[in-house]
Order: C-alpha cells, then structure tokens, then sequence
C-alpha cells in the first residue's frame, strides 16, 4: 500500500504556514548610526540640563570624531546631577537623571523618547583617558525609552570632549563635543 502523500505534507505545510504567520506577527525595528555634535546650551556648571545638537554620520566600528553626513539631524537635552569624585578609579562621575531626545533621519523619519537614565564618567585629569575616548574627555552611556508607532528601547554610548581647543590658537576653546553610537529597537 502506498502511503498518502497528501495527508503527511498537509501538517507540514500547516507547520509552516502558522510560523510564517507568527514570524510576520513580530516585526522588530531595529536602527543604528554614529552621531556626533556639539552643546548647544548648559544650564549650570554643576548640575542642571544640557542640550546637545548634530548629525548623523556614516555608521563605522569605532564611531569616532566626526563623519560625513547622512542628511539626518538630531538634539538631546539632559537633566544631570553634579560630578562625584571617586577615590578608588580616580575618575569624577555625573548621573544623567533624565531628558529628551529626537532624531530626525535623512529619509525624514523622526525617532523620539525620553532618557530614562545614564552616567558620564571623566578621568581625573587631562593626562588620561576614559576607555577609547581620549585624553581629556568622559565616556557617556545613557538609556533611551522610544516612543513612537513602536515604542521600544534605545542606548546612546559615546565620548564627551568639553576641553577641545585650537592647536593653533590655545586660548581658544571649541564648544564641547559629543560623539557615539545610537541605537534604538522595537519589539
């Protein structure tokens, strides 16, 4: 007797199908890009909110200094506490407590949400550095919420650099500069 082809493809094809289906069921939205900027506005030396404005740049492994850019602007406000001086690591910490941010890519999509929370960590003084970020400047690492059509979560890990100045011209001091990788995903 020949075995039934039909009925042993029936719930395989069935198998699939309801995968498939639950597979289309759960898009994620997952978007990544260097960034890159400058501050824009300090309200307070040791503490208070601070906003920060740039671009999008081409999206590179290191994400450093700053790169051509891909036509998208974004700005961020942060609401910080004051530095802390940690004895033990020799470095100063400041909480990042809260905020806003907004990006605006180049295809004109607008990705929002508050920042939930974060740190900046600056070494001790202008002859070390904090991992790849350099001499002189703070590693920031701050958590992001998404709320857009798909809310989600999102990071933002990067370097802040509020001792730029002209190796030409010493005396002159360059606004502080922010740069890193933003990342964003929604279930």
């Amino acid at each position: 007797m020949k075995p039934d082809l039909t009925a042993l493809v029936r719930p395989v094809a069935t198998t699939m199908l309801v995968l498939g289906f639950a597979a289309c069921a759960h898009t994620e939205f997952h978007h990544q890009a260097c960034v890159s900027g400058v501050d824009v506005t300090t309200d307070g030396n040791d503490g208070g909110t601070v906003t920060f404005s740039g671009t999008d740049t081409s999206l590179v492994d290191s994400c450093q200094g700053v790169g051509a850019g891909q036509g998208g602007f974004w700005i961020v406000s942060l609401d910080r506490s004051g530095p802390v001086r940690s004895s033990q690591d020799a470095t100063v910490e400041a909480a990042v407590l809260g905020g806003e941010w907004q990006w605006w890519q180049a295809d004109g999509t607008l990705q929002s949400g508050s920042v939930t929370g974060g740190r900046v960590i600056w070494p001790a003084d202008s002859h070390h550095g904090i991992g790849s970020c350099g001499n002189r400047a703070a590693q920031v690492s701050v958590a992001l919420s998404v709320l857009q059509e798909h809310p989600g979560i999102g990071t933002f890990e990067g370097c802040l650099d509020f001792a730029h100045v002209d190796p030409t011209l010493p005396w002159v001091v360059f606004p502080p500069r922010i740069w890193g990788r933003l990342t964003t995903s929604s279930p």
